[in-house]
């Protein structure tokens, strides 16, 4: 189980880097963010360590932050995409809820292993400081999330230069953000690999 756990982000980033290879062969397959984290999901499924039947039980989707938070009237945030630490599912009160029952019993014995947080950019209208709010959830301390992650899909029409210019200050946008937390891992990848030719600049 040990191996698992140590497994987790390497074999997540294996699958994100499948989603920009697949986002960038052919990026009118994907209208919005769903279509990517379907994608996501199903490449992360045929990641060695989630052959396993158990492994695919830590994989949840829309899982709640144990932080409360008064801007969004006191409410959890919730994570795209998350991976519990297995021993978070070993334990009986974990492992025996009920769907329906309240999370605040339960949050404090569940340890996030891996979080990730997806944005698509579909025009040069959308607004950038929606960030923050994920950024908030992955880097909060009281979240105790252990390997974070904001990807960010350009789904610009890159022939239109003030597209190029947007997608400059995008980038420019999250260097900042990234530097200001230093641990948390940002994507930034254009459909138009030509736009950033170099691969490994897909990662701030």
């Amino acid at each position: 189980m040990s191996r698992m756990k140590e497994s987790f982000a390497e074999d997540v980033e294996k699958a994100i880097n499948q989603v920009v290879n697949i986002f960038q062969a052919n990026p009118k397959r994907f209208w919005n963010k769903r279509d990517l984290l379907w994608i996501l999901f199903h490449y992360l499924n045929q990641q060695e360590i989630f052959q396993d039947k158990q492994a695919t039980d830590f994989i949840r989707a829309e899982f709640p932050t144990r932080a409360m938070y008064q801007a969004k009237k006191t409410a959890r945030g919730h994570y795209d995409l998350a991976i519990l630490q297995p021993e978070s599912l070993a334990i009986p009160n974990v492992s025996g809820m009920a769907p329906w029952a309240p999370w605040g019993e339960y949050l404090s014995l569940v340890k996030v292993s891996v979080a990730v947080e997806l944005k698509m950019w579909l025009d040069r209208w959308s607004d950038m400081e929606r960030v923050q709010w994920d950024i908030q959830k992955l880097t909060d301390a009281q979240n105790a999330v252990q390997h974070a992650y904001l990807l960010s899909f350009a789904q610009l029409d890159f022939s239109r230069p003030q597209m190029q210019e947007y997608y400059r200050k995008l980038r420019g946008f999250l260097i900042a953000q990234k530097k200001r937390s230093p641990n948390l891992k940002i994507l930034c990848v254009p459909s138009d690999a030509a736009i950033q030719p170099e691969t490994s600049a897909n990662w701030l």
